[in-house]
């Protein structure tokens, strides 16, 4: 029962040697602690204006646009509900009527899409044909002769034209008029084929028969 009534301290080490004193402990509180203690530093008032409500608006309509996208990862609800054939074509309608297309303008370059264009590799050199003086003239001639003669007589190139013409319908006629005749002689053999004179008709009729019974 040490410690009770014999005027034992409290604290088994020196409290002074800390630097703390009797008088410098806090006073315990009887009450409950304020809500809202004074604070040193108020906030700033909110700028108000034209400026402010614009941007105000601009952020409100990208988040609500940013949350009725269908990438929008949502919660997921437990109702147990067979998915209608509206809410479905909602989707999709949104999906259609959700195309963002940003002012360019307000991003940096990196984030802008750029197309890719096809490098030549370091090693590889395009092939070049040279041609020579003569080879150049030879073909500026040869070029300039065909020039000519179609200038110069474009009644043949017409003739010549009319005549392919002419033949092809001509090859298509006999292709048709030997196509008829393959038709008509195919029916003439199924009707020889099949030709009946009539002279065994009733042949096996009750009133050829002479008496006789067939077995």
């Amino acid at each position: 029962m040490a410690g009770k009534g014999r005027g034992v301290a409290a604290f088994t080490f020196n409290i002074e040697a800390l630097g703390i004193g009797r008088g410098s402990m806090p006073e315990a509180r009887v009450g409950p602690s304020p809500l809202f203690p004074n604070t040193d530093f108020k906030p700033v008032p909110l700028k108000a204006g034209e400026d402010e409500d614009y941007m105000l608006a601009l952020k409100q309509e990208m988040r609500g646009a940013m949350q009725r996208l269908p990438h929008n990862i949502k919660f997921e609800s437990n109702k147990s509900e067979v998915e209608r054939y509206t809410e479905k074509y909602l989707k999709y309608s949104q999906m259609e009527d959700e195309q963002w297309i940003p002012d360019w303008n307000l991003f940096p370059k990196e984030l802008m899409p750029q197309k890719k264009k096809p490098h030549a590799k370091p090693g590889t050199k395009r092939k070049t044909v040279k041609l020579s003086r003569k080879e150049t003239e030879d073909m500026l001639n040869k070029l300039d002769e065909l020039s000519k003669k179609d200038d110069g007589n474009p009644e043949k190139s017409d003739d010549e034209a009319e005549k392919k013409k002419g033949n092809a319908d001509e090859e298509e006629d006999v292709e048709e008029e030997e196509y008829d005749e393959e038709d008509i002689e195919e029916e003439n053999d199924y009707i020889e084929s099949y030709f009946d004179n009539g002279e065994d008709f009733a042949a096996g009729s009750d009133d050829n028969m002479d008496g006789e019974a067939t077995y």
